[in-house]
Formats: structure tokens, sequence, C-alpha cells
């Protein structure tokens, strides 16, 4: 397409600023003023808000973070342990004098003042494989948390879509109702005429009067219980969630729209794929097994119960250590007589290598303790691939009765229709009288309400088997 055809010339575009300034200036002033501005929002939209502003995403985040710098901080405690020291100590005045035999005595001044400067230097060279393990226990255990953390995600857009899709249907239930009870009044009304006639009783018209009340007060139900749908929902997507003490502007209905419909395909991607090919299952359940964050930490449950058994084996090796020391000190404690008060400095450096023998016994039984947890955290592997394969298989079953239902209801519906149809043309010829055609009319809105239902209930049971399968978000 030539570009001329669609792009407005230079002029057109300075003749369409000033309209665009009044816009953003009425859309500004609308919302100073307190004027609520309805925003869309679709599904994917609202568990993208979701997960960037909950709460407890951000506190399994927090954890992440912090189990991090717990690598870091086992990872660190490799380097030698290097500590420095200065000390100054004030004595007491001692005259002392040592006897020399025939050549007299000796007077010795004891210092009253003493300083020292002391470093010592402790490394273990091997300390069966102790720090190693602790870096390998740290890594895992932070693995766990942002395994957690994904676990949480995974919650939140579950919960997300569920809110969404039971916000849509709180709005098309109000919807319905106000159908209903146009059609309750139309019913009264024509009952009126009838009983102004005598060709009907004025129990009848009661009973008309009763169901349009009726019709009302079902009404205002659905109403509060949409209000109540869309604060929940607002309450997920929103930063504060009216934490922030601001009274917000409005009812949650008039402040943002839903623009998914629940006729919309509920699944796409590889799950639909999968889904669509027929009755096999096993290409989900290798989905839900590799994927789902649940699988994972059990696997890695088993590897922190392997690490904590080499650790418990650790006492059962012996420790060899390097030492070192040096002292810049006056007085320096190793030199036995020195004759003027001077800094005097003295080091020394050494190899130990010890064995906890009294300990043995114990650490035997802790080895044969932590043995005892591996084999408890492989059972609960497969407890947990087992409950898994099972939460698969029931979403699998939900989504396709629900999809079932959704046929059936369906096919009512164009019955409803025809009947519909049916009674209107025998209202024209006299056949048939306008409250046969109000009945007809209430069964097909109560199949649009089943259809509607139905549609949500697929959406629902949809987002559910993504996330037993493991694609939550």
């Amino acid at each position: 397409m030539n570009r001329r055809t669609w792009l407005p010339g230079t002029a057109g575009l300075f003749r369409a600023v000033p309209f665009l300034l009044l816009f953003v200036a009425v859309l500004s002033g609308a919302q100073e003023s307190g004027v609520p501005v309805k925003t869309g929002l679709s599904v994917e939209a609202a568990v993208s808000l979701a997960l960037g502003t909950d709460g407890r995403i951000g506190g399994a985040l927090l954890d992440f973070e912090a189990s991090k710098a717990k690598v870091t901080e086992a990872e660190r405690r490799r380097i030698p342990s290097l500590s420095i020291s200065a000390s100054y100590t004030r004595l007491s005045k001692v005259d002392s004098s040592i006897t020399l035999g025939p050549l007299g005595t000796m007077s010795i001044d004891s210092p009253e003042d003493a300083f020292a400067f002391t470093a010592n230097l402790q490394y273990p060279v091997f300390a069966g494989f102790r720090l190693r393990e602790s870096v390998r226990l740290a890594e895992l255990q932070s693995m766990g948390k942002e395994l957690a953390a994904q676990t949480i995600r995974n919650a939140v857009a579950f919960e997300t879509r569920r809110a969404y899709w039971e916000t849509a249907r709180a709005g098309r239930n109000v919807e319905m109702l106000q159908e209903n009870l146009s059609l309750m009044e139309r019913n009264r009304d024509v009952v009126k005429q009838r009983v102004a006639q005598g060709t009907v009783l004025k129990a009848d018209l009661l009973s008309a009067q009763a169901r349009c009340d009726q019709a009302e007060m079902d009404l205002d139900d659905a109403e509060d219980a949409r209000e109540r749908a869309y604060l929940n929902l607002e309450a997920l997507v929103s930063a504060s969630g009216g934490a922030d003490g601001k009274a917000p502007v409005g009812t949650a209905a008039s402040r943002f729209t839903l623009t998914s419909k629940p006729e919309d395909p509920p699944l796409d991607g590889r799950i639909a794929e999968i889904v669509s090919d027929g009755n096999d299952v096993s290409p989900l359940l290798r989905e839900a097994l590799g994927s789902r964050p649940e699988t994972k930490a059990a696997i890695l449950s088993e590897e922190i119960a392997g690490v904590g058994k080499k650790l418990a084996e650790a006492p059962l090796y012996p420790v060899l250590s390097v030492n070192g020391n040096l002292t810049y000190a006056n007085p320096n404690s190793r030199v036995y007589f020195q004759a003027t008060s001077a800094f005097t400095g003295t080091w020394n450096v050494g190899v130990a290598l010890s064995y906890d023998l009294g300990g043995l016994p114990a650490n035997l039984v802790a080895r044969d303790a932590q043995e005892v947890g591996i084999r408890r955290s492989g059972v609960d592997r497969s407890r947990q691939e087992e409950l898994i394969t099972m939460d698969v298989r029931d979403c699998l079953l939900s989504y396709k009765r629900a999809k079932r239902d959704l046929g059936f209801v369906t096919k009512m519906l164009e019955q409803a229709k025809e009947s519909e149809r049916v009674s209107a043309q025998q209202v024209k010829r006299g056949t048939a009288s306008d409250l046969d055609l109000l009945t007809v009319s209430t069964a097909r809105l109560r199949n649009e309400y089943a259809i509607v239902n139905k549609e949500i209930d697929l959406q629902i049971a949809a987002a559910d088997l993504r996330r037993s399968v493991g694609a939550g978000e």
C-alpha cells in the first residue's frame, strides 16, 4: 500500500496536535477531579500485574536473595582465618632480684607498661570435606528457595486467572438478571392487562408481582457479588491492594473492564496440541514431571539429604590444619632476659593433625541416620510424583468434562432459540399468547446463562490444567 494513502501529511499532523493535547488534559482533569476512567484488562495482563505486585512473590524472592548471600558466605569461609589484635596492659611495679652466688645479687626492674601486637593464622587444609559440602549445601538450599518462589508464582497466576473469570461470570450474571427482570416486568404488565380484561385471576397478578420482586432482589445480590469479585481481582493486580490509605474512586466495576471473553480459546501452545492429540496423557505427565517446581524440589531434597550424609561423615576423617603466629610486643614473653625496654618480634608456624576417637560411636550413628534420611527423601519424591500424576489426570478429566458440557448446553440453546422463533410466529398468527412467548424467552435466557457459565468453567479448568502441567504463568 502506498504510504501516502494512509500516513497523514505534516500539516494534518500539526492540526491534530491540539486535539491530542486537549484529550490528555481532559483525561488528566477527569482523574484529578475523581471521575473514574475505565481501564481495559485482559487475563494475561492481569496475571502479569499480579506477578509483579504480589507480596508473597516479593517475600519469596527476598528469601532467594538471602540464600544466595549464604552461598557467598560459605564460599568465603574457605579463606584462611587471619585475626589481628593489639593490647595494652598497665602492670604494678614489682621489685625482684636474683642471687648469683659469690657474685652477689642482681636486681631486675619489672616493666610497668606492656604492649603487644599479634597476628594469628589458622586454616584447615583437610577437614573431611566440610567446607566443600557446606558450599554445596548452601547452593542446594538457594535452589530450593528459587523453586519455592516459582511455586508461589504458579499459584498466584492460577489464582489470578480464576479470579478474572469469576469476575467475568459475576458481570455476565448481572447482565442476565437485568434481562430477566425486564422479562418479569413485561410478564407482570401482561398479567395486569388480563386481570383488567377478566381473563385471569388476581392471584395470578400477585404471583407475577412476586416473581418480579424476586428478580429485582436477585439482581441486587448479583450486583453486590460482582462488586466483591471486582474488588478481589483489583486486590490481586494492584500494587497497594487498597492498603495505601487512599479511597478509590467509584466502584471497582467502574474502574476497569475485562477485555478477555469467555468464548476465547482456553488453551494454546504445546498444551493445546497435546490435549487435542487424543487420550494419551503420557506427554502431559512428562511435561508436568519435568516442569513442576514441586518435582524439582523433591529431587533437590534428595540431593540435600546426600550432602547431609557427607557432612555427617566428615568427623570420621582426621583434621589437618596449618597455624601460624606473629607477635610484636614490649616486653615479649618469649624473651627471658630483656635488658632494655624495646619491641621484639617473634613468630611460629605449625601443622596439626587430630582425630576425634571419643566421638567416633556417635558420628557413626549420625551417618546411619543420614542414610535413613536419604531413603526417606526417595520415598517422598516418589509420593510427590504420584500426586502430580493424579493432579494432571484429574485436571484433564475436569477440562474434558467442562468442554463436553459446553457442547451439550450449546445444542440446548439452539433448540431454545428455535422455540422462541416459533412462539413469536404463533403470537403473530394469534395461536399463542404473550405469556407463552415470555415463558419461552425466559427459557432461552437461562440457556444463554448456562452457556456463559460453562464457557467460564472451561476457562478455569484450562487454567487449572496449565497449573498442573507446570505452565502456570
